[in-house]
């Protein structure tokens, strides 16, 4: 089990490019002898970048409510013109 976890942390300072470079010539020695390590840096990264998608996705539409709720409430009229005056050519 520990050495799952070690693996894991591993891969994660070694897709983010955080390995001294000894130690990342080392991981990639490993991946080309170990098809299991293989297979989960493949996951993990596969895992890195849903999240990636995932926060963007979330972080959009976070952006649209706080348009919408500023942009077309009456009560926030003015704070639109002046927003609209500081993009105006």
């Amino acid at each position: 089990m520990r050495t799952s976890l070690n693996d894991i942390a591993l891969t994660e300072r070694y897709l983010f490019g955080k390995l001294a470079p000894e130690e990342s010539l080392l991981f990639q020695a490993r991946l080309l002898t170990d098809p299991i390590l293989r297979t989960h840096v493949a996951v993990q990264q596969k895992v890195y970048t849903l999240l990636l998608h995932f926060h963007r996705k979330k972080m959009k539409e976070e952006v649209r409510t706080i348009h919408n709720a500023h942009f077309h409430d009456p009560a926030h009229a003015e704070f639109k013109e002046q927003i609209n005056q500081l993009f105006k050519p």
